[in-house]
């Protein structure tokens, strides 16, 4: 059994939550941008972690445009560890889609009333519903996001990190040589999960999501939102 919501909130007040460490050069933020192509599911032979990638491209403000990669983790162990639920239609008046700037936001991961989300202290949805979700396979959780990316190019919000690989100092890293051999954009969204491990100290903030605008409703959107089964477990899982 896991405990309800407010029980885990009110635990989480005193010690709140641990941060996942993000690397060198990324920043916290959202991108509001039009999806153009579906790569579908991608395994990494270098570390063996699987994500689905999508390219995006922020067009309809400014002069020039700019695309990005959205990796989404879907898997990074030999077993399934990842969770994902879907809310469709999702509401909540705390997010307003429509406020949001098109291209990449840099946010603050502080306590504010701004964009930056916080699944634990400034509630979104009912955590205990991924909490209590089972961990999905990569083909599993690539199934799901085929039924929105495969036949319709739709715009999304995303919520993680942004790296840019452009301007690495050695010609011979590993994200550039990808950009160039496989012909993606060298900047991207990552971490656009869960990025707090319950029961320990930590930043706050700085958790991921991904919002598919729903073809010709402007304000209507399906939510996903995921985490790794590390991060959020049920008692059961715990022992």
């Amino acid at each position: 059994m896991i405990a309800p919501f407010d029980e885990i909130f009110d635990r989480t007040t005193s010690f709140f939550m641990s941060s996942v460490e993000f690397a060198k050069g990324k920043i916290y933020g959202v991108l509001r941008a039009r999806v153009v192509a579906d790569n579908g599911e991608d395994h990494s032979h270098r570390t063996d972690e699987s994500h689905y990638n999508l390219i995006s491209v922020d067009d309809g403000q400014g002069q020039t445009t700019e695309q990005y990669q959205i990796n989404i983790d879907i898997q990074s162990l030999q077993s399934a560890n990842v969770k994902c639920i879907s809310i469709d239609p999702f509401n909540n008046p705390s997010i307003q889609f429509s406020t949001v700037p098109i291209g990449f936001t840099a946010l603050p991961t502080a306590d504010s009333d701004g964009l930056a989300l916080d699944f634990i202290r400034r509630p979104i949805f009912d955590l205990n519903l991924l909490i209590q979700s089972e961990p999905l396979t990569a083909d599993q959780i690539a199934d799901r996001l085929d039924g929105y990316f495969k036949h319709d190019k739709p715009n999304v919000i995303v919520f993680g990190t942004k790296y840019d690989d452009q301007h690495v100092a050695t010609e011979q890293h590993y994200g550039l040589q990808r950009a160039m051999k496989e012909k993606k954009p060298s900047r991207g969204i990552d971490d656009i999960h869960m990025n707090q491990i319950v029961g320990k100290d930590g930043h706050a903030y700085q958790d991921g999501a991904l919002f598919i605008q729903k073809e010709n409703e402007e304000n209507s959107y399906v939510a996903l939102f995921f985490c790794f089964a590390s991060q959020c477990k049920t008692d059961a899982e715990e022992n």
